[in-house]
This record gives C-alpha cells, sequence and structure tokens, in this order.
C-alpha cells in the first residue's frame, strides 16, 4: 500500500519554474500577460461582434457597415494606419450555427474560439475580393495533406498565396498585430484624451478649491454623475409636490390631495408609503466609499418619486376592495359602467380621475368596427391618432403608464372596456368597448370596467354607419358627460392622506424620544410624576417586608426560650450552592 503523502506547504523549484511566465508577465508563445487580444467575433474598429464581415490581406477582420464609411473619410487601416481603400477589402462568407449562433467551421461543423486557427481562401476571380472561411485543421487536412488545392465548397482551385490566416493563437507576429493596445485608432484616441486631459489639469491648477487633480475620463464621469443626481433630486421634489398640489379646476380628489401637500415644505419620503419600502438617499454608505463626498452617518430615507407615490395609492385603493360605478351619458343615450377598481386600480384610478376632472365631457368615438369595438375617450379637438399627450390627450399624470392584466378579466363578451395603447406600456386616457367576444386581445389590453347597464345603446351605436377606409362614425357619437356613483378613488386617496400624516407624526415622536434619551431628560411632567409615584410604592413595600420578618423572628426567638431550647451562638452554616454557567451574569 503506497505511503499517504502529506500536503506540502511550499512551492518546489520545478513548479517554481513553470510558473515563472506568470510572474514575468510572459506566456509560452510570447505574448505579453498585459495584452488584450481581439475576440474573433469582434470588429477591430468597433470592438464589438460584427454581422458582415470583411478582412484585409493581414487577416484583420471588421463589420463592412462599420469599416466604409471609416475609409471614406480617413482613407487609412485603422489598425495599422497604413493607407487603404475599400477595394482592398475582402467579403468573408463564413458559416453560422443557427441554434447557438457562433461561427463554425463549414466543414468540420465546429464552433470556432479564441484558440482556434482560422483561415481564408480567396476565389479566383475579376476581383479576386471573396472568400470563404474554414478551420486550419479541415484546411490542413483536406488540402494540404492531400495535395489537393480546389476550395471545399466552391471546388474552384487556388494557390497558397491565396490563403489568408485570420486567427493564430501560436503565431507571435499575429497575436501582436491582433492586439488592441496596437491599433493605430485607439493610440490616435489616447493620445486626443491626453491632450485633452492637460488641457483640463492646466484649468484645474488656476483654481484653488479643486484639491483632486483627475484625468479627462474621471472629471467627465463626475460631473455628469454630480448633474443626474441633481436633476433626480430635483425632479423627485416637484413630482410630490406636483401630485399633490391644489388645482382650482378640480374636483374632491385634487382636493384631498391637496391637504397633505399645503405646506411648501412638506414632502414624502419612501419609508412612508405603504408598500415599506425604505429607501436611503445612499449618501452615508457614498461617503464611506467616496473621497469626494463628505462624511455623514445619517442614513435618512430618501425623497419618493412620483410613481412610487402614485403605486401606494394604488395599493390603497387594491385593498380597500370596492367596485367603482359611473353614469356615461351620450348623445344616443346613458350607459352605466362598473370599474373594476380592486383588480387594475392604477388603470380605473387613471379613468375615475379623467372623468372627474371633465376630461371626457365632449369626447368622440372617432372609430367604429362592427362585430368588433367602438373606441374613443381622446381629448376634445385632438386627432385620435395615438394615446399621448400630443394626440389626443394623456392619461392624469400626463404621461403612459403599465398595462395591469389578470385572470379574471378577459375581453368575453359584449361591453367589456379596456384601454387602447399603441404597445406595451403606453396606456393614457383612450379606450374601446367590445361589440362582442375579443379574445386575441387577452393581455394586450388592460380591461377596467363592464357596461352593466344601456346594452341597447351599445348597439346602436354598433348600427352606426361608418367610412370604410378610417372607420369613422359618418354620425356624431360623443360623450355628453359621465356622472360617478360609486367613487373609491377619493376614499383610497383620503385614506393614505391620513396614514401618511399618521405616520409623519409617529417619526416625528420617535425623534422626540431619542433626543430627549440623549439629552437625559424626560418627556413630559405626567412620565416624571408616574416615576416618583412608582419609586415610592416601592420603597413602602420594602419597608413593610423588613418590619414583618423582624416580627418573624422575634416570635420564633420566643418560642424556643419557652421550649427551654438553648440557642447556638455560632454563625448559620453557610447555604450549599451548585455553580452553573455564566447565563445569569
Amino acid at each position: 500500500m503506497p505511503k499517504r503523502q502529506k500536503e506540502k506547504q511550499y512551492q518546489s523549484a520545478r513548479e517554481h519554474r513553470a510558473n515563472q511566465s506568470l510572474r514575468s508577465g510572459t506566456t509560452a508563445g510570447g505574448v505579453g500577460a498585459g495584452s488584450r487580444p481581439l475576440p474573433f467575433e469582434c470588429c477591430a474598429l468597433t470592438l464589438t461582434p460584427f454581422t458582415t464581415p470583411v478582412c484585409t490581406k493581414d487577416g484583420i477582420i471588421f463589420d463592412n457597415a462599420a469599416i466604409t464609411p471609416y475609409l471614406l473619410k480617413h482613407k487609412v487601416d485603422p489598425v495599422t494606419g497604413r493607407k487603404m481603400n475599400s477595394r482592398d477589402l475582402i467579403l468573408l462568407h463564413m458559416d453560422r450555427d443557427e441554434s447557438t449562433g457562433k461561427w463554425q467551421c463549414p466543414v468540420l461543423n465546429k464552433a470556432f474560439t479564441d484558440r482556434t486557427k482560422i483561415v481564408a481562401i480567396r476565389q479566383p476571380g475579376i476581383n479576386n475580393n471573396e472568400a470563404n472561411v474554414f478551420s486550419y485543421e479541415a484546411y490542413y487536412e483536406l488540402n494540404v495533406k492531400a495535395k489537393n488545392y480546389l476550395d471545399l465548397i466552391s471546388g474552384l482551385k487556388f494557390t497558397k498565396e491565396d490563403v489568408i490566416v485570420l486567427q493564430d493563437p501560436n503565431d507571435e507576429a499575429h497575436c501582436k498585430l491582433r492586439d488592441i493596445q496596437h491599433f493605430a485608432h485607439i493610440h490616435t484616441l489616447r493620445e486626443g484624451n491626453n491632450t485633452a486631459a492637460a488641457a483640463a489639469n492646466n484649468n484645474n491648477s488656476n483654481s484653488s478649491s479643486n484639491n483632486i487633480r483627475n484625468s479627462v475620463t474621471a472629471s467627465r464621469i463626475m460631473d455628469k454623475l454630480s448633474r443626474e443626481k441633481r436633476k433626480r433630486e430635483q425632479a423627485a421634489a416637484e413630482e410630490s409636490k406636483k401630485l399633490f398640489k391644489s388645482n382650482s379646476g378640480d374636483s374632491s380628489a385634487s382636493s384631498s390631495l391637496s391637504k397633505l401637500a399645503s405646506r411648501k415644505q412638506q414632502v414624502i419620503y419612501t419609508d412612508e408609503l405603504i408598500t415599506s419600502v425604505n429607501l436611503t438617499s445612499g449618501k452615508a454608505s457614498g461617503s464611506f466609499t467616496s473621497t469626494s463626498m463628505d462624511v455623514t452617518r445619517d442614513n435618512s430615507s430618501r425623497l419618493a418619486t412620483e410613481d412610487e407615490i402614485i403605486t401606494s395609492q394604488c395599493e390603497q385603493l387594491k385593498r380597500l376592495k370596492k367596485k367603482g360605478t359611473i353614469r356615461m351619458f351620450t348623445n344616443m343615450g346613458a350607459m352605466d359602467i362598473e370599474i373594476h377598481c380592486d383588480i387594475v386600480p392604477r388603470t380605473a384610478m387613471n379613468f375615475m380621475l379623467l372623468a372627474e376632472k371633465g376630461e371626457y365631457n365632449g369626447s368622440k368615438f372617432h372609430r367604429s368596427i362592427p362585430n368588433f369595438m367602438i373606441q374613443g375617450g381622446k381629448k376634445a379637438g385632438g386627432n385620435g391618432k395615438g394615446t399621448d399627450s400630443n394626440n389626443g390627450g394623456g392619461s392624469y399624470w400626463e404621461k403612459p403608464f403599465k398595462d395591469e392584466f389578470d385572470v379574471r378579466l378577459t375581453h368575453s363578451g359584449q361591453g367589456v372596456v379596456s384601454m387602447a395603447n399603441s404597445g406595451p406600456g403606453t396606456n393614457g386616457r383612450q379606450f374601446f368597448i367590445t361589440y362582442k367576444s375579443c379574445a386575441h386581445l387577452d393581455r394586450k389590453h388592460s380591461v377596467f370596467g363592464k357596461v352593466i347597464r344601456g346594452l341597447d345603446i351599445l348597439r346602436r351605436m354598433e348600427m352606426t354607419p361608418t367610412n370604410k377606409e378610417t372607420d369613422k362614425p359618418l354620425e356624431t357619437i360623443k360623450i355628453e358627460s359621465i356622472e360617478i356613483l360609486d367613487n373609491p378613488v377619493n376614499e383610497a386617496l383620503d385614506a393614505e392622506r391620513r396614514r401618511i400624516e399618521k405616520r409623519k407624526k409617529e417619526k416625528q415622536q420617535l425623534r422626540d424620544a431619542r433626543k430627549s434619551s440623549a439629552l437625559g431628560t424626560s418627556m413630559t411632567s405626567t412620565a416624571s410624576k408616574q416615576v416618583d409615584e412608582s419609586a415610592q410604592t416601592k420603597a413602602n413595600l420594602k419597608k413593610d417586608s423588613t418590619k414583618a420578618k423582624k416580627q418573624t423572628m422575634s416570635g420564633n426567638l420566643n418560642t424556643k426560650e419557652e421550649q427551654g431550647v438553648g440557642i447556638s451562638r455560632l454563625p448559620p452554616p453557610p447555604k450549599k450552592t451548585s455553580f452553573g454557567d455564566f447565563s445569569g451574569w
């Protein structure tokens, strides 16, 4: 049985020599460890994967869409810097695996990797500017060994001068040519950056307030981040104020929202939302990892964005589990529509708030297709093409909102009310009412209502003649007004306002309690009185207990004396104790 060897804690001389290439920064092939070889599937100009590959006589591959404009402008090879024009490019015919999308050898069906030796064989012709790409293994076995210099795909005869090496990991000169650090256009870009950096450093040296000298790239990135951060903070503050701003033309919904922002300085933070997601401003973590930020330990919540506030309001509306009801008065009659506020709160809130605001008054149904649906809701005076603010009016929040789907809401039957859109997440204000089931619209349009009364009015709309080209009704069909019968939206907004106010009071009380604890003062006089009364009660109980013990001891002594039992003058024996552990410490 062989003796089991222990794991050695040192490196042998042979291992030391084998790893010498790693310590010196060179590999066995002679290519430096700090080199950056270009991946085979990437263009040497854009450094991104190519789609229409072309190459030069040196075997450098470019994307035809990128290299052609570059040559028309500069007329030089972006890799070597030598003069070159578009006639020097060779179009490569490469095979791609349809399942994986990787380039492969058309003969061996092996995918090309960064360690594969690849060749291109030019096709003889008038221009001689096309080539088929193979792996060197297929070329060597089927052409060189067999001494059969016929192209493996076209069957045309070629010579060794027509063979172009596209990739050879063992050729040091070719690897150096494909090294990104040696590309001429990369050197030109670096020289331009160095010049700009020198100019920026000269400007910064004149400023006494700048103590850190960054590169031009770092300075540009830091300036961009600062601008974006200021924009985000300003936008968040403006959106939260705008959302709760009081509008004289709005109804009770807007007035209930304005109660929360009656003062300009009152804003909403993320920890005050019903979603209970506490997102901080990031100042504390950023100050620990960045030298450009002031050190702070205040890990406070950041301002809530408009979308986060709306999400919290929609969650409050969903928790009410109540339906909304409206009565739509048209020039053909009135229809009662039930709104699913408990299933699709955001879509329902948008429609109810727009209706309450009177945005649908005077709006026309601009599209009607028999046996399908009738569409309307565009702003009075809009062209009806699209759902954004430039095409017939936008949503209540003046921007598109995402779709809401539910298995309980489908386009089944007559009178289904659903949102019109121009793609996913583009809901605005327009809606349509179905004349019949439209199952192909499920999970493409958000269903938010159902006609529960007035289906005869809907059938009269369907019978109205329309233009065959534009589907526009020849007779005007418009919404005269909308009366809201049941409105859970206002109830949800008012409940959310009260909940946020309560949360703000709780946060203020917590801050006051922490402040008083740090200063060592009591909150109120009532609390101090309760503490004094509690201390006095404890003192009285202790006094009574001591007095009762003394009386008991004297009674026991008298009993023993009467019985004639001698009283020992020795100290009592120690109590038996057993040491357990430190859990009681």
